[in-house]
């Protein structure tokens, strides 16, 4: 797995977890579309698809993609909306769980559910998943104790020039919608040749 960001870099798995960690979102948005400076996207970043995570896999595979989190910093609860890939070629939504996290995120892996190594990350947060779309996020301070993983499965469904630019995330907090775009999309290896 290699992860990229101008200019590139690589990265191991330790690497890409605290990447991962410090990697908030946000990005301005088109008139007519929901606001993008909303309570989920936070102080750190504001170049939404500017990195890369290179998974090798086959046509027909379910990839993990789960190197981000939702984090409240608002003060009221956040409604999840809907997620959806930015961009994509190649590749097919399936589905979006958020997963409790203490310290470390389950990551990226070539397989959906994520490898007993990738869960071992989370501690049994797996096992207190829950769907994305209609998940409720309450207010959390800054530095919490635990987090919202946000964990998608995307399945490969083309050959050649496999990408997205990211994930869209669209919420609401009240009567007002916003949306929020993640720094890091993945892209595929399809070949012969891996990450």
């Amino acid at each position: 797995m290699i992860i990229t960001a101008a200019p590139q870099v690589l990265l191991g798995r330790a690497c890409v977890l605290a990447l991962a960690l410090t990697l908030s979102t946000s990005c301005s948005s088109a008139p007519g579309t929901p606001a993008g400076n909303g309570p989920l996207n936070g102080p750190d970043y504001s170049d939404a698809g500017s990195g890369n995570v290179c998974l090798p896999a086959k046509q027909g595979a379910t990839l993990t993609f789960g190197g981000d989190e939702l984090h409240n910093y608002g003060k009221n609860e956040v409604v999840v909306d809907s997620v959806r890939l930015t961009e994509p070629h190649g590749l097919r939504f399936a589905d979006a769980v958020l997963v409790p996290a203490t310290t470390s995120f389950i990551g990226y892996d070539t397989r959906y559910p994520p490898s007993k190594f990738a869960l071992a990350s989370v501690g049994t947060g797996w096992q207190h998943r829950r769907p994305a779309v209609g998940a409720t996020i309450a207010p959390q301070p800054a530095t919490p104790k635990a987090t919202h993983n946000l964990v998608l499965a995307i399945h490969v469904t083309g050959t050649s020039h496999v990408r997205m630019k990211g994930i869209t995330v669209d919420y609401h907090v009240g009567g007002k919608k916003y949306r929020r775009h993640n720094v890091l999309g993945p892209s595929v290896e399809t070949g012969k040749k891996s990450c």
